[in-house]
């Protein structure tokens, strides 16, 4: 017994001390289970000691680093999230067995047939952020005269409580006081379960293939793009199985999947740039649909992930170009978009900075490459938080 127990001391203590070293030497830069970059050492100093921001970011840094760890959260956060799946089944069977009602405990929230949803959120507490925001915007359409704005505004499960179906308003309000033509304003609208357990996944925050194929649609109208929308090649095809973001946000990675369908489309050539490189393409939509990815299946890895820039170039000359500045809400529809301009780029404002080393500068940008119009796409995340301010 005492040589187990001074065998698993010892596994103990070379795990940590291989933690400590990678995190001091070869830290790694994606925590892949969180979809985050990874806690880093902080750099020691004394005022950080003294208010303990170092000891926290230490501990951060270490829990990020050291080998096994996500296997580990992702262990504990299974098994939670299993034993809260069966309590909410339980006592949804006791009551009846009635999915019109949000069933929630402990941060998993349900609707419907174990549609993973957020709560509704009311304009009251949101009014605030949409106040800044509008005139953040406002200002920026000032600022720039030259540049053609769009704003596109995408509804989801925050915007209307499906028992009541009572909608709070988000867009509505925002739009009423965005100083650009209704013309430039558009809104991915969700009125009931009904539409959005059509459109959204099960599991994943983003639209489905039916709504991003009707945002696409959407838009091409709204932008006025050239050609002639693009169409699937076919029905729709099974990927595969997945668990979504929300599924990993709630601990429920591999507790709740749900099939992931997607349609094929005939994009024209084009060339793709992340964050600076030539890559061979966004995403791997040909290969998860031939069933010869080597990703794994999740909404970015099939679309694109976040990424501070992406740029897509058709080799055209004559049908202009595209800044959208969005969400992850885009990733499902750049190449849709893309294959309607000679380039079409990309900014994600929560990664610029740090994938390409500078701050964005929306007139430096547009006007070294040549852009005129500026779509800014995103749901109410995006259209409350500073982060996603196109000027600083």
């Amino acid at each position: 017994m005492k040589t187990l127990q001074k065998c698993f001391l010892l596994a103990v203590a070379v795990l940590l001390a291989v933690g400590l070293v990678r995190t001091l030497c070869f830290p790694k830069e994606i925590n892949d289970y969180e979809n985050r970059y990874a806690s880093q050492f902080p750099a020691a100093s004394t005022s950080a000691f003294l208010d303990g921001t170092f000891q926290d970011e230490a501990e951060s840094s270490l829990s990020d680093q050291i080998p096994f760890s996500q296997y580990m959260k992702k262990a504990y956060n299974n098994t939670k999230t299993s034993f809260l799946l069966h309590a909410i089944h339980g006592v949804r069977a006791l009551t009846g067995g009635d999915q019109g009602r949000y069933a929630s405990f402990n941060g998993l929230c349900l609707y419907g047939d174990d549609f993973i949803t957020n709560w509704p959120r009311t304009l009251a507490n949101n009014q605030a952020d949409l106040d800044r925001k509008s005139a953040v915007l406002n200002q920026t359409f000032a600022n720039h005269p030259e540049l053609t704005f769009w704003v596109y505004y995408v509804e989801k499960d925050t915007d209307v409580d499906f028992f009541t179906q009572e909608k709070a308003g988000f867009s509505e309000y925002l739009m009423q006081h965005l100083d650009l033509p209704d013309s430039q304003k558009a809104t991915y609208t969700v009125d009931d379960f009904d539409e959005f357990s059509r459109q959204f996944f099960r599991t994943d925050t983003h639209w489905n293939l039916y709504g991003s194929y009707a945002g696409y649609r959407q838009l091409f109208d709204v932008l006025h793009c050239t050609g002639t929308p693009l169409e699937p090649t076919g029905d729709p095809v099974l990927v595969g199985e997945f668990s979504g973001v929300k599924a990993r946000r709630v601990g429920a990675d591999d507790v709740l999947t749900e099939p992931f369908y997607a349609y094929s489309y005939a994009f024209p050539d084009m060339t793709v740039t992340i964050d600076g490189q030539p890559v061979g393409d966004y995403g791997d939509q040909a290969n998860f649909l031939a069933g010869t990815s080597e990703k794994n299946l999740s909404y970015g890895g099939f679309y694109g992930g976040d990424e501070g820039e992406v740029i897509f170039s058709t080799g055209t000359t004559d049908r202009g170009s595209l800044l959208v500045i969005g969400d992850s809400f885009d990733n499902a529809i750049l190449k849709l978009l893309a294959s309607h301009y000679d380039t079409l780029y990309s900014v994600d404002l929560r990664y610029y900075a740090h994938s390409m080393g500078q701050p964005f500068d929306l007139t430096a940008y547009t006007q070294a490459h040549g852009i005129t119009n500026v779509l800014l796409l995103g749901n109410i995340d995006y259209f409350s938080q500073d982060t996603f301010d196109p000027e600083g």
